[in-house]
């Protein structure tokens, strides 16, 4: 047996995946994942090093959400929040408080370690939403904001967090705290709302005179009721995309300016409520379709076909006759041009697909159940093909048949690309996870980095429903041909673990149930050792 996992690397797993004993990411709903997570991160938070865990914290928030290898925030934020709850230790639980300003970047991580702290609370039983360590780590935030930076995350957006603030001042009893006069009146200025920052209230008297203009277009631009007076204002501010109210974006003239300025990713965010206004605004069309654009945003095609799913209307099953041939959308349409333009890997993929008919017509479940499963597997794996100059497709043809090589070519489009995979009319499978490096292993032309293995579930063919056997195989296969290989199980119609992992051994083997925008980022994350 190999020694235990550290602690840290435990904590790392579940920074991205939310598990710490079993390598599964299944994302469950918010309130049932810290219920289940709870009694395990009591355990670890106890005995791991306060040092080890600022620095592992830092390092996976760090980045902003464009960072190649960014998580979910919710999951490193509940590690702290369960740390400054329940550590027992005053050397330990004063110095993690003391980092707190470096972990947390700005205030839409703030209110939601709050959300997560409120609940543990609740867990736990206590009478009070956050405790004292929580309140000085929050008041220490504030502190350690400099006025730049306040007035900076005030003035973005539509302004919507000054009641938050208000609220999270208010009971971390921030007016007991010697601020000094300029910050104190940036903290009534964040927790203000606009309407009584008109006429430039006394007590913003104590901020320097160069931040009067700034705040008072803001003030302006925020209190507008005609979109169409927006643009003015932001061309006589010098405002960026980020200081904009997203429901100032019905004014076309002002989306003409603004969109184009935008990063694919922030424009995809607030597609869905713009489109239906700006679906012929041309800036937006050619900023969208600009390949260099999209290029340089690396931007996985599954992220953009399930944008394309959102639009859409969900339904488990089309309609058994279809009256009426939709145009592909817009954002498919993009979708379908995308691949190969995202940054390769790097890595010696070998890729193995199930392409049984019976499930060439069906859908994926739960927030995905509109989305196809051989889309999905076609987006994944043609998404890699032609992105990764060192890649083996195959998939399984018959029960106990040889695997074949996925006849796909540089050169195909998504739509032939899937066309073939339609075409291999494939009937039963035993879809042995086994096999797969036990050919490997025959394959003495070709060695591998990353084993990825795209199926409905992993029960199927897998001995006993347990890693063990095939953590085997995956031992013998980095002794004796890459000592770095890893094994990824993509689960596409399950919402947990298909299989028992062995408790002392499960390192190096990952299982991704269903899909989402985060997908791509844990397969890539995981082959590169990010985390065990």
């Amino acid at each position: 047996a190999s020694p235990s996992i550290p602690v840290i690397d435990k904590l790392l797993r579940f920074c991205f995946i939310g598990s710490t004993e079993e390598p599964v990411y299944a994302k469950p709903t918010l309130d049932v994942a810290i219920e289940q997570s709870l009694p395990v991160l009591q355990v670890l938070c106890g005995n791991v090093n306060e040092v080890q865990l600022v620095l592992c914290l830092q390092n996976v928030l760090a980045g902003g959400p464009t960072s190649e290898h960014r998580v979910r925030p919710e999951e490193p934020l509940l590690i702290l929040a369960v740390f400054l709850s329940t550590c027992s230790d005053d050397k330990q639980r004063d110095f993690v408080r003391s980092q707190f300003p470096t972990i947390i970047d700005g205030d839409k991580e703030l209110f939601l370690f709050m959300q997560l702290v409120k609940r543990v609370q609740k867990l736990l039983d206590r009478k009070t939403p956050f405790n004292r360590t929580v309140r000085k780590a929050v008041t220490q935030w504030y502190g350690r904001q400099s006025l730049d930076r306040l007035l900076h995350n005030w003035s973005l957006g539509d302004g919507s967090q000054w009641a938050a603030h208000k609220d999270l001042l208010h009971k971390c009893h921030y007016r007991d705290v010697d601020f000094g006069t300029e910050k104190m009146a940036a903290l009534r200025l964040i927790s203000t709302h606009p309407r009584e920052l008109t006429g430039w209230p006394s007590f913003l008297d104590a901020l320097p005179g160069s931040y009067r203009t700034i705040i008072e277009g803001v003030v302006e631009l925020r209190l507008l009721e005609d979109a169409k007076a927006a643009l003015p204002v932001i061309r006589r501010l010098g405002l960026s995309v980020e200081h904009v109210p997203v429901q100032m974006l019905s004014d076309p003239a002002l989306a003409k300016f603004i969109m184009p300025r935008m990063r694919y990713d922030e424009l995809l965010d607030c597609w869905r409520r713009v489109s239906r206004r700006h679906h012929s605004v041309r800036p937006v069309l050619e900023f969208l379709k600009d390949q260099r654009k999209l290029k340089a945003a690396d931007m996985a095609p599954v992220r953009l076909l399930l944008e394309d799913m959102r639009n859409r209307k969900s339904r488990k099953t089309p309609p058994p006759i279809p009256l009426l041939v939709q145009k592909p959308s817009f954002i498919y349409s993009i979708y379908e041009t995308s691949f190969g333009l995202n940054k390769a890997l790097g890595q010696r993929l070998h890729i193995t697909l199930n392409l049984e008919n019976v499930y060439m017509g069906k859908y994926l479940t739960g927030q995905c159940r509109s989305l196809k499963y051989l889309d999905a597997v076609v987006a994944i794996a043609f998404g890699y093909f032609r992105s990764d100059p060192d890649v083996k497709v195959q998939f399984w043809t018959e029960r106990y048949g040889m695997p074949k090589t996925m006849p796909w070519t540089m050169e195909m489009s998504l739509a032939e690309a899937t066309e073939c995979c339609m075409n291999q009319r494939v009937h039963k499978i035993k879809q042995s996870l086994t096999d797969i490096l036990h050919w490997a292993l025959e394959d003495t032309k070709n060695t591998y980095d990353l084993f990825l293995v795209l199926v409905p579930g992993a029960a199927r063919g897998n001995p006993g429903n347990r890693s063990k056997i095939l953590t085997k195989h995956l031992d013998e296969y980095r002794e004796k041909r890459s000592p770095n290989a890893k094994f990824v199980v993509l689960s596409l119609r399950q919402h947990h673990g298909s299989m028992k992992f062995d408790e002392e051994r499960n390192e190096n083997l990952l299982e991704l149930c269903s899909l989402d925008e985060y997908t791509p980022r844990l397969i890539n994350s995981f082959a590169k050792g990010k985390f065990y």
